[in-house]
């Protein structure tokens, strides 16, 4: 019996299978020790961009969720929890799907999420912070929020004056 344990092992050891794994892991391994790196810059950057506009950047908001989802499939390929490997090494689905536009949109709430378990912050009509926008969008979110609109009036066809004069 303790030949056939013997073989086993030797079997075990030799396999190219495990040497391979061996070398993906190490390939993922690396890239969770970057991640570890990136993920607490991105996280910075997120507060300091809270603090001064009163909410996140979606944009750093859907690349941080996007970096957290692979760096949790990599440590799971990497405890051997699964054996699919994740990207570059795979077709990419998942982690393509952090970024798809598939209707699913992170600003609306979910069901068990309520416009109330997020509160808004307080905006006043002469706050030196209402123009700074990183997505360009900003002030029409507001005009929503608030019932102010902040698009510029137009005056009715200023370049029918100047034909009229």
């Amino acid at each position: 019996m303790s030949d056939d344990k013997a073989e086993e092992l030797k079997r075990n050891i030799l396999s190219p299978y495990q040497w391979i794994r061996i070398l993906y892991m190490a390939f993922y391994a690396v890239a969770c020790w970057v991640l570890l790196f990136v993920l607490p810059v991105i996280i910075v950057c997120q507060v300091i961009i809270s603090l001064i506009t009163g909410d996140d950047n979606s944009n750093l908001r859907d690349f941080g969720k996007a970096l957290s989802d692979y760096f949790h499939q990599a440590m799971n390929y990497l405890v051997y929890a699964t054996d699919e490997k994740p990207w570059p090494f795979s077709d990419g689905e998942d982690l393509g799907d952090s970024f798809s536009d598939d209707g699913d949109d992170d600003d609306e709430p979910e069901e068990d999420e309520t416009p109330a378990a997020r509160p808004a912050a307080p905006r006043s009509g002469d706050d030196v912070f209402d123009d700074i926008s990183f997505t360009g969008d900003q002030k029409q979110e507001r005009a929503s929020d608030d019932g102010v609109d902040y698009t510029p009036a137009d005056d009715g066809g200023s370049d029918d004056k100047k034909d009229s004069v």
